[in-house]
């Protein structure tokens, strides 16, 4: 016996989706933003490193750009699994609207897109309060550094 949603439960559910892929669009607009920001602080970096002479400012700045490296992946891995939990988000909505015109029920395939979907949006966004820990590490150690600079003046 296949279990058909009414009408009610499939506009619901269907809006629910909606929700779910709206606020993974957003979160890959910002994630998009924080990436962008990381490589160009990564730029910046390495155009201080060519033209620096002085040992221990060359040493803050590779301890940055070491330190950039592993934000970069983590913002990377986040990004793309804000994409695939989007895809399963809308291969769910996809399976849920189609179903009604197949005589075989989507709906064990549906619920499985989203659950994927609704398990990977979190875990995308755990990665990014990580990543977040690395950008304050290293801000810290910056500000460490200029306070030991202007001490010793």
């Amino acid at each position: 016996m296949a279990v058909t949603l009414d009408s009610a439960a499939l506009f619901t559910s269907l809006v629910t989706l909606a929700i779910l892929i709206s606020a993974c669009g957003n979160l890959i607009s910002s994630t998009s933003t924080r990436l962008a920001r990381v490589v160009d602080i990564s730029r910046n970096l390495c155009e201080k490193a060519k033209k620096e002479t002085d040992k221990s400012e060359l040493n803050l700045l590779f301890e940055q750009l070491e330190s950039i490296g592993p934000r970069i992946k983590l913002i990377e891995t986040a990004l793309t699994m804000f994409y695939v939990a989007i895809s399963f988000l809308a291969l769910g909505a996809m399976f849920m609207s189609v179903d009604p015109l197949f005589k075989y029920d989507l709906l064990t395939m549906t619920a499985t897109c989203g659950v994927i979907g609704v398990l990977v949006l979190p875990l995308a966004s755990i990665l990014l309060v990580i990543e977040r820990q690395f950008t304050m590490k290293s801000v810290w150690q910056e500000i460490d550094y200029v306070n030991k600079l202007f001490k010793n003046r």
